[in-house]
């Protein structure tokens, strides 16, 4: 009986043990993957760097690729960075998705271009590369406004921040992932071959996985969210 009055103590001692490793949880579930764009962020302006001094494409015998490279460059600079902001400033998540298997999966969405690149480049003709370019930077273009439309409610994982249903997310629920997969699409052709195709068939699989994630998670927390899904396309209007 005499240790009852130190109960409250521990009680309140492992509470705020328990609160110091949720703020550590959350501010190493920023700081890491912000760190990571940041990376990539800086190799790129790097190889931008390289590519303005002259010291790779100077000797071109193709002037066009010289303005190519740098938009492409300037691009994914402006996408990734503003990713890397975006982790640092979101709001907190109301709700996350249950289970192992929507983390895995956005794991999985998120990296499977790098692994494309991983791959010998395609033998392409100077109009096919352009093509591929072209879709490439229209799909990062359209990325990023999405992004900067989505704001701190951004989410790698499947969480639930605040129900943005406006600019492109009033023609479709998820514009994002379109986008996202259009610059993909770009860039795939750029590394052509049986392989590669494989990997883009299993990125469609894990996107549609990540998109059925999300909604589930947004109908838990918004019940507006229904009526928002019964009259918004999933990824193309009139379609799915």
């Amino acid at each position: 009986m005499a240790r009852k009055p130190d109960e409250p103590t521990f009680n309140g001692a492992s509470a705020a043990k328990g609160l110091t490793r949720v703020k550590l949880f959350d501010i190493v579930s920023r700081v890491v993957p912000s760190s990571f764009f940041l990376f990539i962020v800086i190799r790129n302006i790097i190889d931008l760097y390289l590519l303005l001094s002259g010291a790779t494409l100077g000797n071109s015998s193709e002037p066009w690729r010289l303005p190519v490279a740098v938009v492409s460059k300037l691009s994914i600079i402006c996408f990734l960075g503003l990713m890397s902001v975006l982790f640092l400033i979101r709001i907190e998540p109301i709700r996350k998705a249950e289970g192992i298997l929507p983390r895995v999966m956005a794991i999985l969405g998120t990296f499977c271009l790098y692994v494309v690149t991983l791959f010998p480049r395609a033998n392409l003709s100077t109009k096919q590369i352009l093509m591929a370019t072209a879709i490439s930077l229209i799909g990062t273009g359209l990325s990023v406004f999405a992004l900067a439309h989505l704001g701190r409610s951004f989410s790698l994982m499947a969480e639930a921040r605040r129900l943005v249903t406006s600019g492109p997310y009033r023609v479709v629920r998820h514009p994002l992932y379109l986008f996202e997969t259009v610059a993909t699409l770009g860039v795939l052709l750029q590394f052509f071959s049986l392989y590669t195709v494989l990997i883009f068939l299993a990125y469609i699989v894990i996107q549609l996985q990540r998109m059925k994630n999300e909604e589930a998670v947004l109908e838990r927390v918004f019940p507006e969210y229904r009526e928002y899904r019964s009259k918004t396309a999933r990824i193309i209007p009139r379609v799915y």
